[in-house]
């Protein structure tokens, strides 16, 4: 089984073991740092994480700029940032620039948390689908594109032939058997 990546980053040490302790599971590794030059070092030695957890106050760095950097140079990665001193000019900065997906504040709900954090884990493996099906389906569009033009009798022909075939109560019952199958693998 493949492991969740976690990436905490907050001046305080401890926070971190506090944030680790609480967010560690079996099917998770977390990664923490003191820094965003730290972290950018794991980041460069490790690679991809699904989700960061980052504080808006570091050293040398703020958490938005930091996560800026972050959604270039790995834009799927889920970015939450943490704050105790709450502004709403920092909460726009962080949705405009940084595009995180939540905005927290200290102190921070343990439970709260812990379904964000799961719900963060679940939306990156939908990012990672959605755009994995997009690229499948770029592909096949070349492909039908190149059929078209190599063979288009062929082509013609079959299009008839499947329009006849596909009613509406067939593409409805494989909608909904793509939905059942979709909703058991969860």
């Amino acid at each position: 089984m493949e492991k969740y990546r976690i990436l905490i980053i907050d001046d305080e040490p401890y926070i971190l073991s506090s944030l680790k302790k609480v967010l560690e599971e079996e099917n998770r590794e977390i990664w923490t740092a003191e820094s965003a030059e730290e972290a950018w070092q794991l980041l460069k030695e490790r690679g991809e994480v699904e989700v960061i957890v980052c504080d808006q106050r570091l050293p040398n760095m703020s958490g938005v700029d930091f996560l800026v950097k972050v959604k270039r140079l790995y834009p799927d990665t889920i970015r939450i940032l943490v704050t105790g001193y709450p502004e709403i000019s920092e909460a726009v900065e962080a949705i405009n620039k940084a595009h995180i997906w939540r905005y927290i504040l200290k102190p921070i709900d343990v439970d709260n948390l812990k379904i964000l954090i799961t719900q963060a884990f679940e939306y990156y493996r939908i990012l990672k689908e959605n755009r994995l099906l997009l690229k499948i389906a770029r592909q096949q569009k070349e492909w039908i594109e190149a059929i078209k033009r190599e063979y288009p009798e062929v082509v013609i022909q079959q299009l008839n032939k499947s329009s006849s075939e596909l009613n509406e109560k067939k593409i409805a019952q494989m909608i909904e058997e793509f939905v059942k199958k979709y909703h058991n693998q969860k």
